[in-house]
């Protein structure tokens, strides 16, 4: 197995900048392709490298053990890494992706989604509709029963996301896959069969990948005021170091206000640390601790234990009021590590859910193979010790997006 490239502190750069994953839509031929060599250097990264092997509701070995015989008797490269793209999905994490992605793979979830997701066990319900896509322009709304995806029913799509019986999946995994199906396949739209206490329906839905372009193309950042609230609303965009100038600046704008929100509901690719603390440190007057990082690796390999605790310093004028930071379902990563970084440093947060991108992310090769990984190689907790995926704002929401009829975020900063 061969490292590509490991950031310690790079988190979830996929559609905002091209990873390794998103850089082409075919998979290019290796001049050696060997599915034995491929996934013995596939299961070795995963028990070394990844930081969620396991989990609750998610068993790595019983996830390998599924798929060996499938992956080591594969006839081709394309094959092989479709059922590692199968695999991927068992774990349920979002920052776990096997490219490169063809024209056929699923949209990478949640910076290509307009929906949330849930199965209570008998129904699967809309949980929430993201602000600005096509699913909430054509009028679906939470609460609604999703009875079919483009002609299918979502426990067999859940089948064919996972390459696994529905009675065999945990929750965890039941939940995770049923919002990549929501979000569909890749630049392609969506036929969604829903159903409310009133009538059932059939919507046309955009590709997601429309959305995600959208606001890749869009400004950094946007601001507004709401009396003497001053709000900045970052537009996925954590992974753009010109975001710190233009923060700066949009925070000098609002020098006057007494309360400040700082808006990271549609952040879902995350972004890098550097960008996060040249924000933060506009909010404290010393050193402080904003988040714990522990490799796994070394305690599996190596034996004695990494554990760092990252810190920011002040940076450029200090904002004096009070501020809150809000998050939900399409914060993801970097915008996790704000929420508990500022959490940390004594500001406010509110909102739902966030997006569970787990760990900090490195992109990997896989040796017989021209398979991409990206897994999450450092374990991310608050300064506190509470696992970042665990992580819920003070304020907590039943939802968190805007919708026609108001914003619940800036309805809780304002009671």
């Amino acid at each position: 197995m061969k490292k590509a490239r490991s950031v310690a502190c790079l988190t979830g750069l996929l559609l905002v900048y091209t990873s390794p994953i998103e850089a082409k839509d075919t998979t290019p031929p290796v001049a050696s392709f060997d599915a034995g060599t491929g996934w013995a250097s596939f299961v070795k990264l995963l028990h070394e490298n990844y930081g969620y092997f396991n989990r609750p509701g998610v068993d790595g070995n019983a996830i390998l053990a599924a798929f060996a015989d499938r992956a080591k008797a594969a006839r081709s490269d394309k094959e092989f890494i479709d059922t590692l793209q199968l695999i991927s999905h068992n774990f349920a994490d979002p920052h776990f992706i096997v490219g490169p992605l063809d024209g056929g793979d699923w949209s990478v979830f949640p910076t290509a989604s307009d929906l949330f997701g849930v199965y209570d066990g008998k129904n699967f319900l809309i949980e929430e509709v993201r602000a600005g896509g096509d699913a909430a322009s054509k009028g679906i709304r939470p609460g609604m029963v999703v009875s079919r995806i483009d002609g299918i029913s979502p426990r067999a799509v859940i089948e064919n996301i996972t390459g696994r019986a529905f009675t065999a999946l945990s929750p965890v995994q039941i939940g995770f896959a049923f919002n990549v199906a929501l979000a569909g396949h890749r630049k392609q739209g969506r036929m969604v069969e829903i159903s409310d206490s009133q009538r059932h329906r059939t919507y046309a839905l955009a590709a997601t990948n429309d959305l995600a372009q959208h606001v890749e193309d869009g400004p950094l950042l946007e601001t507004e005021r709401q009396g003497t609230t001053g709000v900045i609303r970052i537009n996925n965009s954590l992974g753009r170091q010109e975001l710190i100038d233009a923060f700066s600046k949009a925070l000098a704008s609002m020098a006057d206000t007494d309360v400040l929100l700082i808006d990271l509901r549609d952040t879902p690719s995350g972004g890098n640390t550097s960008v996060a603390r040249g924000i933060m440190g506009h909010f404290v007057d010393h050193d402080r601790p904003y988040q714990m990082h522990v490799i796994p690796y070394e305690t599996r390999v190596l034996g004695p234990t990494r554990k760092f605790v990252e810190y920011v310093a002040p940076f450029g004028t200090r904002y004096a009021g009070k501020v809150y930071v809000a998050g939900g379902h399409w914060t993801g990563s970097m915008g996790e590590g704000l929420m508990i970084g500022f959490d940390a440093i004594g500001a406010t947060t509110v909102g739902t859910d966030l997006a569970h991108l787990l760990g900090a992310l490195s992109n990997e090769t896989i040796d017989g193979s021209a398979a991409k990984v990206d897994i999450g190689t450092e374990q991310l907790f608050t300064v506190a010790g509470l696992p970042r995926e665990s992580y819920r704002p003070q304020i907590y929401l039943p939802r968190a997006e805007r919708t026609s009829e108001g914003d619940p975020i800036l309805a809780a900063i304002a009671r």
